[in-house]
């Protein structure tokens, strides 16, 4: 009993404590302002790329509407990177932009970022249209890991801190535009490991039952 005590600890902490990986998700579930249920707004993939990153952001059409517009995209670095820039863009039209680190990029509800990615404004003269996808390459003198990505912010009221956020224009909200914020999903691997040991569990369980 107590391996098998042990193994599921050890599930555990990998699951919370050894979630290091080349590619995550974060699922954008945390609208800021307070005003609107936890659910999925959009999503934001990162993978690493031989010391860059690869970003995707999609938009949630069934929860923002189908005329939702990436505008800006916050995140936090660990660290201190030297020649922080953005290649490869998605952009049909205007560049994009990085934005940060001084001053820090405000988020919404008083929760600041290190830095920032500005999509354009829209259609307007400056913007790209109504982006419900975007993508781009972040890159620094040094390597960058998806776990360089893991520092929170803290919005000022009662929702929870995040890593990142998504600011989104044209939204079928309240208020027509939402900052919303999110976190890693939990890998499935990781996921699969957890349910083995909790099963092995039970299946010790049932069998000193029948002793």
């Amino acid at each position: 009993m107590k391996k098998l005590f042990l193994v599921l600890m050890l599930c555990v902490a990998f699951l919370f404590f050894g979630n290091t990986a080349s590619a995550s998700q974060f699922d954008l579930i945390y609208e800021f302002d307070g005003a609107l249920p936890i659910q999925s707004y959009g999503t934001v993939d990162v993978t690493e790329n031989g010391g860059d990153l690869n970003f995707i952001i999609n938009a949630n059409t069934s929860t923002l509407g189908p005329n939702a517009d990436i505008h800006e995209f916050y995140f936090n670095l660990t660290n201190s990177f030297t020649g922080l820039s953005i290649y490869d863009t998605n952009a049909p039209n205007t560049p994009y932009s990085l934005i940060g680190p001084n001053p820090s990029v405000a988020g919404g509800a008083g929760a600041s970022f290190d830095w920032g990615v500005n999509f354009g404004n829209g259609g307007g003269p400056s913007g790209n249209g109504t982006l419900l996808y975007a993508s781009f390459t972040l890159s620094a003198v040094e390597s960058l890991l998806v776990d360089n990505l893991f520092e929170y912010s803290f919005p000022n009221n009662n929702r929870p801190p995040s890593y990142m956020a998504v600011h989104f224009q044209g939204t079928n909200t309240p208020f027509n535009s939402e900052t919303v914020g999110g976190n890693p999903v939990p890998v499935p691997a990781t996921m699969l490991l957890l349910g083995s040991g909790l099963a092995g569990l039970a299946g010790f369980g049932r069998k000193r039952f029948k002793k």
